[in-house]
């Protein structure tokens, strides 16, 4: 299914490519776009009235009206960042002055690691104190004595989770308990970073404050994220980085920053990365939505019917897959499957906290889906990892 949109497969017909939750393969309407922005308009943005200019400002702006139509927002409330960390970031940091010692900043063991050191080092600057929502089920399953254990007296002001799991590929619904927390005052993050691709995705619906993800993992290029801070969380947010573009009016000893989202985007962009991610956009909105989760059965099945559901950790949902066998290394396993040009992920995937909960230190072998990605990709992976068992015990 769509591997004819991706020239990579033009040179390499035979790859296998199973690490989309690292970063996605890019369309020929993405690698056009930026192109044509080189070739025919190559000019700064916001900051000159010529034809050339002119044009590459209307491109530009119209990617913030394509996520903020995607992702159930407005256009004043979508910050273009340099990827999902750097807005992670943004956020956490722009809200340090909302966090005070005693204050409870609650996570998911099921974090990246973006998601999880900005909020570490934030809570050592303000006195904030961690907790971590379990990542058993069972633990999960009383809302309100989690609460309790979580608060433990004190206020919980921010909640980040994220949307789908890079690891376990679960797809989490944690709107009853961002409701409670934005009831009495917290604000609530949603990585969205693994879901944007996959699955239809709304803030409101979400019932977030914040919501981040990357250009990179949503078939567009590197070098682009999206931070995207409704309006009333706007007003608690604080630029951490300060340049042009993001003011009013300048004296020699003050400056009057601007009151909308360009306080935030200092400097020239991106140009071509925001472009390009909006002919991205475009092009996952022409696509069949179910068709990652349609994948993640047909491998279960599969998984099951050669005996290595076993091996699956988690409970995989949308696109998202890792085994873990006993005795192997997933090194090893992905150097033989490299061999025979399989692209899988091998270790901690940047989940080193889920990992240490699930005595996991080696990692695991992680396999995720695109747009391209067929149940012969599967067939061939699922054959390649059992030659590998085979050679390797």
């Amino acid at each position: 299914m769509n591997r004819a949109d991706f020239p990579i497969f033009k040179g390499q017909p035979d790859l296998v490519y199973l690490d989309s939750a690292n970063t996605t393969l890019k369309p020929r309407t993405v690698i056009d776009a930026v192109r044509r922005y080189y070739e025919d308009y190559s000019a700064n943005v916001g900051r000159a009235t010529y034809d050339l200019a002119e044009r590459a400002t209307a491109q530009y702006e119209s990617t913030r009206n394509l996520v903020a139509d995607f992702i159930g927002a407005n256009p004043d409330e979508i910050i273009f960042t340099h990827s999902a960390s750097y807005a992670i970031n943004f956020a956490v940091f722009g809200l340090k002055k909302f966090l005070h010692a005693g204050d409870v900043i609650l996570l998911t063991e099921y974090e990246h690691n973006s998601n999880i050191i900005a909020w570490q080092k934030v809570a050592a600057e303000t006195g904030a104190e961690i907790v971590y929502l379990p990542s058993s089920r069972a633990q999960r399953g009383n809302l309100d004595r989690l609460l309790r254990s979580a608060r433990n007296g004190k206020k919980i002001k921010t909640f980040s989770y994220s949307l789908i799991s890079n690891i376990t590929g679960e797809l989490f619904d944690h709107r009853e308990l961002s409701a409670w927390i934005r009831a009495r005052g917290g604000l609530v993050l949603v990585d969205a970073t693994q879901a944007v691709g996959r699955m239809s995705v709304d803030v409101n619906e979400l019932n977030c404050d914040f919501l981040v993800f990357s250009s990179h993992k949503i078939y567009g290029p590197s070098g682009v994220g999206v931070l995207c801070a409704r309006s009333n969380a706007q007003t608690k947010l604080e630029p951490i980085i300060y340049g042009s573009q993001t003011f009013t009016s300048i004296l020699p000893q003050t400056t009057e920053l601007s009151h909308d989202y360009s306080r935030f985007e200092p400097g020239t962009p991106n140009i071509e990365g925001v472009i390009g991610l909006g002919a991205a956009i475009e092009y996952v909105n022409s696509v069949i939505a179910t068709h990652d989760q349609d994948l993640t059965q047909y491998a279960i099945e599969k998984l099951e019917q050669n005996d290595l559901k076993k091996y699956l950790i988690g409970e995989p949902q949308v696109g998202i897959l890792s085994l873990n066998h006993p005795t192997i290394h997933p090194h090893d396993f992905a150097m033989l499957l490299n061999q025979k040009n399989i692209a899988v992920r091998a270790g901690k995937a940047c989940g080193d906290i889920l990992m240490q909960k699930l005595g996991l230190n080696r990692g695991v072998v992680r396999i995720s889906f695109g747009i391209y990605t067929t149940k012969t990709d599967i067939d061939k992976f699922i054959a390649e990892y059992q030659n590998a068992i085979g050679r390797l015990t």
